[in-house]
C-alpha cells in the first residue's frame, strides 16, 4: 500500500522529500498507511533499489536534502499497481475491540471511552473538512476547480466518503451512548 502511494504522489508532484512524503500523507493517506518516517524510509529505499524512483541530493540555504523523482519504470509499476485488485478492506477498530469486553468496565469507564471515541472522530472528520477546503482554496487561487482538474475531483470524491463515514460513527457512537447512559 505505501509502494502505491508514493509512487502516486511523486507521479503527481516530482520531486518531493521524505518530509514531503510524510507531511502530504499526513494530510490525505494517513487513515490507509503509517505516516511514520520509519515506514516511508525503508519503503523509498526499495523503491529506489527496484529502479522505480531515484534520487539526487541538493544543498539550499546550507541543507542537504534528498529529492526523490518517479522514473518511467516506477510510472509502469504505479500503473500496475493502479490496476490491482488490493483485497478487501478488513475493518479494524480499537473501539471495537474494547467494546466487546465493555463488560470489565463501570458505566461511567464505557461512556468516557465512548466520548473519546466521539471526540477523535469529531476531530477526524475537522481535519477532511480542512484538507478539502484547502485544496480547493488552492485550486482556485490556480484558476481550477474540482471539475476541471481531475486529480482534485477524484480527491474529493475521497474525502466526501471520509466524511460521510465519519458521519456515520459519529452519530452511531452517539446514539450508543444514550443506550449505555440507560443501563441500569
Amino acid at each position: 500500500m505505501i509502494e502505491l502511494i508514493i509512487l502516486g504522489f511523486l507521479s503527481y508532484n516530482d520531486p518531493l522529500t521524505l518530509y514531503d512524503i510524510k507531511k502530504g500523507m499526513e494530510r490525505s493517506t494517513e487513515y490507509f498507511a503509517s505516516t511514520s518516517q520509519g515506514a516511508i524510509h525503508p519503503a523509498l529505499v526499495k523503491l529506489e533499489k527496484n529502479g522505480y524512483i531515484i534520487s539526487k541530493e541538493e544543498v539550499k540555504n546550507n541543507r542537504t536534502k534528498k529529492l526523490y523523482r518517479i522514473t518511467d519504470s516506477g510510472r509502469e509499476r504505479f500503473s500496475i499497481l493502479m490496476r490491482q485488485d488490493l483485497g478487501s478492506d478488513k475493518y479494524k477498530s480499537t473501539q471495537l475491540l474494547k467494546m466487546l469486553f465493555f463488560n470489565e468496565l463501570t458505566k461511567e469507564e464505557r461512556l468516557e471511552s465512548i466520548n473519546l471515541h466521539i471526540k477523535n472522530f469529531k476531530n477526524m472528520q475537522q481535519d477532511l473538512v480542512n484538507i478539502r477546503d484547502e485544496g480547493n482554496l488552492r485550486l482556485e487561487e490556480m484558476g481550477l476547480s474540482p471539475e476541471n482538474h481531475r486529480p482534485a475531483k477524484y480527491e474529493n470524491d475521497a474525502l466526501a466518503f471520509g466524511l460521510a463515514y465519519t458521519s456515520f460513527v459519529i452519530k452511531w457512537f452517539e446514539d450508543y451512548f444514550i443506550r449505555i447512559e440507560e443501563e441500569l
